[in-house]
């Protein structure tokens, strides 16, 4: 039942530091005080971890009464996605399980202690919290009187008994919950909206590509036609030279035609008149 209990609790825990957890903010250093009934936790870790980093987690341990002596302290680190509860690591804090031959524990912590350890964070973890359950053993040292009859014949209030004491010991066990880091993973909506993109860019990508290609075409079509347009100039001007030299024969022809004529009847007249002489 405590289990079912404390499983209930961590699962609302999850839900409320995933809703109120600041996605955006800067990863900081948070402090977060656990109160357990014989010792008190200060434990320190990075406000937002992401999938695959390494979470370094502090812990500081103070007793909260004298004659407690901490015989184990551990600590279930879990995250929570729609599957439910998912166990990470089990780190132990503090371990003094040291029996000797009298039974009872030789080796205890009793004052402050301060201990460090990782936790990975796996690489598929989705968007939400890490959570932590302490659990503490720890064993009191009550001291209780027991009376036995006084072999040494004192008196003590008038009554022939030797009073002594002796510790009893009796061992209690305690668990609390503290946050930890929120793991800043990629959303569905997220996943979604990067795959659009990388698609427009794809379409974008290949768009340019046509357009440098079209440019290419437009600058080589260009260049040929400033090609055609010289070589027409210099068909245009040998035609003009053609035509010059054209109406220049022409002319030329014409004079000679003319000349020729003009010979033609000078020549008919000298004869002309060299006849009617000899007559």
């Amino acid at each position: 039942m405590k289990a079912a209990l404390v499983f209930v609790v961590t699962a609302a825990l999850l839900l409320v530091v995933s809703l109120f957890n600041p996605a955006l903010a800067q990863p900081t250093q948070v402090s977060y005080v656990v109160n357990l009934n014989s010792f008190s936790l200060q434990v320190m870790y990075a406000s937002e971890v992401m999938p695959g980093d390494t979470l370094t987690v502090n812990v500081q341990g103070s007793p909260r009464s004298n004659s407690l002596y901490l015989q184990s302290l551990t600590a279930a680190i879990y995250y929570a996605d729609a599957a439910g509860l998912h166990q990470l690591a089990t780190q132990n804090i503090v371990s003094n399980l040291v029996s000797n031959t009298y039974g009872y524990y030789g080796s205890y912590t009793t004052g402050n202690f301060s201990k460090s350890f990782t936790v990975n964070v796996p690489r598929n973890a989705p968007r939400t919290s890490l959570v932590a359950i302490f659990s503490e053993t720890v064993q009191s040292n009550n001291y209780y009187y027991y009376n036995y009859p006084s072999y040494f014949g004192y008196l003590y209030n008038g009554n022939p008994l030797f009073y002594a004491y002796y510790p009893s010991y009796s061992t209690t066990t305690d668990q609390a919950i503290a946050p930890l880091s929120y793991i800043k993973a990629t959303t569905p909506e997220y996943v979604a909206l990067q795959s659009e993109y990388q698609m427009l860019q794809q379409q974008l990508n290949q768009t340019q590509a046509q357009n440098n290609q079209l440019q290419t075409t437009i600058s080589q079509q260009s260049a040929t036609i400033s090609q055609l347009n010289q070589q027409l100039k210099s068909v245009n001007s040998t035609a003009q030279t053609y035509q010059t030299v054209a109406v220049a024969f022409v002319i030329l022809a014409v004079a000679l035609v003319a000349f020729s004529i003009y010979q033609s009847r000078s020549k008919g007249k000298t004869q002309e008149s060299e006849t009617k002489a000899s007559k």
